[in-house]
């Protein structure tokens, strides 16, 4: 037995053999060294006496104990040094014939069955070929692992312990590394969040590219040495190494300043060039030096990183769910989340939204874009999921190929650089591939995620596409206070931007930059287009007429979905899902709205996140909507109706969302039925309660004094007070006897109103036949209502649109004479038309109600005084005139406007207080 070459190799120490280190295992270089000397040296097998294998072009020893291996891989378990592969190494002249092939596996797989292990490697130090020598041997022929990576430890690791097709979370190893970064350095989150990734990187790309490509000397298991072994082998510390010689690597093989090729997306955003600034790597916390830090000073804890990565595993495949659950983990570890907050949606959200857009129904070309991208959730979650977009991006002749266009634009550089390594996760099966090129991978990143940064406060507003994007997914970012800032930088803005003149293209009014980014989506939508958009509650309850109209002119809105509070991880603000389509014709009719409460989402809504997949309303409605969008109604919707027996959806008349309407939607749900949905207020902290109070009394307050200068200032002209007994000008009338009993008995479609203290309160709905046996109709027209009597509502006063029917308690009031409702009819059948709108008036119904209201409070009805017709007819209005003495209707409609967004403002701050008072402070 001849010991000579483990001796002359240094393997035979005082505490036994020992190879060297390769990754979690141990190599021995061999050649010269049979079977049964490596076990009587003390490595932990058993010798097989004969191995039955078919040899046809390789002759084995006679005896199994003979075969000398060219290297012999070991793994070291409770210290006991046990084989798990052996390796042929042959020179690329002597692989070149099939039965030159053919004699190494057979060679390796002889070895392989004598030294009783399962893995055999041939290979001619480029190219490795991994065969299953137990599979080989039950087959009677040479079987192969599919396995086509370059030959690594990590390769290694998943052969041998079969996690080639694993999935792993690496959960935990985030977790861990965020305590050791943290510890070190104190970093913000979104540091630490860069670091990991760096890392996480480093190592990703160490298991998976070929060597070729990514060199042994810069790959992550060089870093793995003693630490004296290691300075003293490449003159530095493994920080310092990693930081001068594989970083730079790795940036060379990443390469910024690459060009967008895709001429489609260049065309959208309206740039002939767009050149990528950023790699996927650049946060590295303990780059951060001082003069009592060195980076050296680090390196014990950039090893322990190192270890707990390595301990970890190859990361070969990577669980779906961590590829986004990676930021939340970042998130949930510290209180000073806002900055990391605005460039991350939670999973939970984007995938019902994902389902909601029905992306795998766009055709070949369309465009899906996100204009404030963040990490790239919107955009890289539909590559998981079978009804979105799996197998979108592919790879042909070297060059990036994507069925669906995917634009993610964000102005920010370290997100930029997240959503890159993100996007690389989720192509981790072309990563491995060695037919892909990096520079093909590249390319992808750079055309798929695009930074916008010319103008650091404007970002992608800076580029707005025209009518050129299919689907729009995005939560834009959230600014009030102090966004003055972005208007004073689109005036200064010089010259046209992608075919626009930006002061004039976003003045459509609306505070904060999220209305910004709703007239950036409505004008980047194709006719037929639809944009999903995260937005907060202030946006949809704010009276920004202006706003709303100019959006309503260019879009419909299909859905308003509200979020539960706490639903985002840095803030406890309520948020909406609004879905916007975008009209194809001025002409177009407008659906009904899908509206919906999701109370959950999933998971819990506190620190811990902890998924609770039977309790999820907001995948309960995403599926609804998909099935709204697929099944339209057939019938008219008059009213916020149930959808299909889900007590937290409903179809909305798209009336209730005209531009002077609020546009969340719990007034759509009863108080009864707020009850019945079990709402619980919500737990937040003290500091977020004063923001979020903050926030909406100073939203308020500016909605106040807005209100205040516009009434006073339409209020100065002239006006004249009209009499109701003036039936030449009014007609008067009460409403129909309908009893309690006549609603059970006689149930229908026509609502029915009465005496009740908020306007969109009914009665019932009763049978249209019922009321025509009794020769009562429908009324025909909108009205202004009186509330005859009760003990709250008497004096209330209601603009009621047409189709309903009102009791008797209730006084109709119209600005039109009976005699001139009936020679307009006339008019009109004499012309064979039918008669279109309302009959000829000068007062104003939306004016009248204001001002019916007004001398009703002024003259301090109580109780007692009921007001039926006659008493009615006994009030006088105010009303504005022209210079000509006749009613001006123009500034009748403008008073009115600003009288119904103050009714707004009174019933935010009512709800206001409501929240004030339930919500519970932690």
């Amino acid at each position: 037995m001849s010991t000579e070459e483990l001796a002359k190799q240094g393997y035979l120490t005082t505490s036994g053999i020992r190879g060297k280190r390769f990754g979690d295992f141990e190599l021995l270089e061999l050649g010269s060294t049979n079977v049964a000397t490596l076990a009587k040296q003390g490595l932990e097998f058993t010798p097989a006496s004969t191995v039955s294998f078919p040899c046809t072009q390789y002759k084995p020893p006679k005896r199994a104990s003979h075969c000398k291996p060219d290297a012999v891989y070991i793994y070291r378990v409770a210290g006991r040094p046990i084989p798990i592969a052996v390796a042929e190494w042959k020179d690329k002249t002597k692989l070149r014939k099939s039965e030159d092939l053919l004699s190494a596996a057979e060679q390796a797989v002889v070895g392989a069955l004598a030294m009783g292990v399962r893995i055999a490697i041939t290979t001619d130090g480029l190219r490795s070929r991994y065969i299953d020598a137990v599979a080989s041997a039950s087959a009677g022929k040479i079987v192969e692992f599919d396995e086509i990576r370059d030959f690594t430890p990590a390769v290694l690791s998943d052969l041998y312990r079969g996690e080639s097709d694993l999935i792993r979370d690496p959960k935990p190893l985030a977790e861990t590394v965020w305590q050791i970064i943290w510890h070190a350095t104190k970093a913000e989150p979104k540091d630490c969040l860069l670091t990991f990734v760096e890392i996480f990187m480093l190592k990703f790309l160490s298991d998976n590219l070929p060597l070729s490509i990514l060199p042994a000397d810069f790959r992550f298991e060089v870093l793995l040495a003693d630490p004296d072994e290691f300075s003293k082998n490449k003159g530095s510390s493994q920080i310092e190494y990693y930081v001068n010689s594989i970083r730079p690597k790795i940036k060379q093989i990443f390469t910024d300043r690459l060009l967008v090729q895709d001429s489609i997306k260049k065309k959208i955003i309206g740039l002939t060039t767009i050149a990528s600034q950023t790699t996927i790597i650049n946060g590295f916390a303990f780059l951060r030096s001082s003069s009592t830090t060195t980076i050296s000073s680090y390196n014990r804890t950039f090893c322990e990183i190192l270890q707990e990565f390595q301990g970890f595993g190859a990361l070969t495949n990577i669980d779906p769910e961590f590829k986004l659950r990676l930021y939340e983990t970042f998130l949930r570890r510290s209180a000073r989340q806002q900055r990391l907050g605005q460039f991350f949606t939670p999973r939970n959200i984007v995938k019902p939204m994902v389902k909601m857009a029905r992306l795998n129904a766009l055709a070949d070309n369309s465009v899906v874009l996100d204009p404030a991208a963040g990490v790239g959730g919107f955009l890289l979650e539909p590559l998981l999921f079978p009804d979105a977009l799996p197998g979108n991006i592919s790879f042909k002749d070297g060059e990036p190929q994507q069925r669906v266009k995917l634009i993610g634009v964000d102005v920010d550089v370290s997100t930029n650089i997240l959503a890159k390594a993100n996007m690389l996760l989720h192509l981790a099966e072309y990563v491995r591939n060695p037919d892909t090129t990096t520079d093909a991978l590249n390319q992808a990143l750079t055309d798929t995620f695009i930074l916008l940064n010319e103008n650091e406060t404007l970002g992608s507003l800076l580029q707005p596409p025209q009518n050129s994007v299919d689907v729009i997914l995005t939560n834009p970012p959230y600014v009030t206070q102090g966004s003055s800032i972005y208007r004073k930088e689109i005036d200064h803005v010089a010259g046209q931007r992608n075919g626009v003149s930006l002061s004039e293209y976003y003045d459509a009014g609306g505070l904060g930059v999220e209305a910004l980014f709703l007239r950036y989506i409505s004008g980047a939508l194709k006719p037929g287009g639809q944009a999903f958009v995260i937005v907060p509650l202030g946006l949809l309850n704010r009276t920004a007429q202006r706003l709303k109209s100019e959006l309503l002119s260019e879009c419909n809105i299909r859905a308003s979905i509200q979020l539960p509070r706490n639903a985002f991880f840095n803030t406890a603000q309520p948020t909406y899902i609004l879905v916007l389509e975008k009209r194809k014709t001025v002409s177009q009719s407008r659906p009904p709205v899908f509206c919906g409460i999701a109370r959950s989402i999933g998971e819990t809504l506190d620190y811990e996140r902890v998924p609770t997949p039977d309790d999820n309303d907001l995948a309960v409605l995403a599926d609804l909507f998909v099935h709204n969008v697929q099944n339209p109604p057939t019938n008219t919707i008059m009213r916020a109706t149930d959808y299909e027996g889900c007590a937290f959806a409903k179809l909305v008349p798209a009336s209730s969302f005209a531009p002077d309407e609020r546009w969340d939607i719990v007034r759509h749900w009863t108080d009864a039925e707020h009850v019945v949905l079990g709402e619980r207020a919500e737990t937040i902290n003290r500091a977020e309660f004063i923001d979020l109070a903050t926030n909406t009394l100073q939203d308020l307050i500016t909605e106040l004094e807005q209100a205040r200068d516009e009434l006073t200032s339409l209020t100065a002209g002239p006006s004249e007070k009209f009499r109701l007994a003036d039936s030449s000008r009014f007609q008067i009338r009460s409403g129909i006897r309908i009893r309690n009993v006549d609603l059970r008995e006689n149930p229908g479609e026509v609502p029915v109103y009465s005496v009740f203290t908020r306007p969109e309160t009914v009665k019932g709905h009763i049978s249209l036949e019922w009321l025509q046996k009794r020769n009562c109709f429908p009324e025909p027209y909108p009205s202004v209502t009186v509330m005859a009597t009760g003990a709250s509502a008497v004096g209330m006063v209601f603009y009621r649109e047409a189709d309903g029917v009102m009791t008797d308690d209730v006084v109709i009031v119209q600005p039109w004479s009976v005699e001139t409702e009936e020679t307009w009819r006339t008019e009109a059948e004499i012309k064979g038309e039918e008669p279109v709108g309302l009959p000829p008036y000068d007062i104003d119904l939306g004016y009248l109600a204001v001002a019916l209201g007004q001398t009703i409070a002024q003259g301090g009805y109580l109780y007692e005084a009921k007001l039926y017709t006659k008493r009615v007819r006994q009030l006088e209005v105010d009303v504005p005139i022209n210079k000509d003495g006749k009613p001006d209707l123009e500034r009748q409609r403008q008073i009115a406007a600003v009288v119904k967004r103050l009714d707004n403002v009174r019933a935010k701050l009512q709800e206001t207080g409501a929240w004030s008072k339930s919500v519970r402070l932690s």
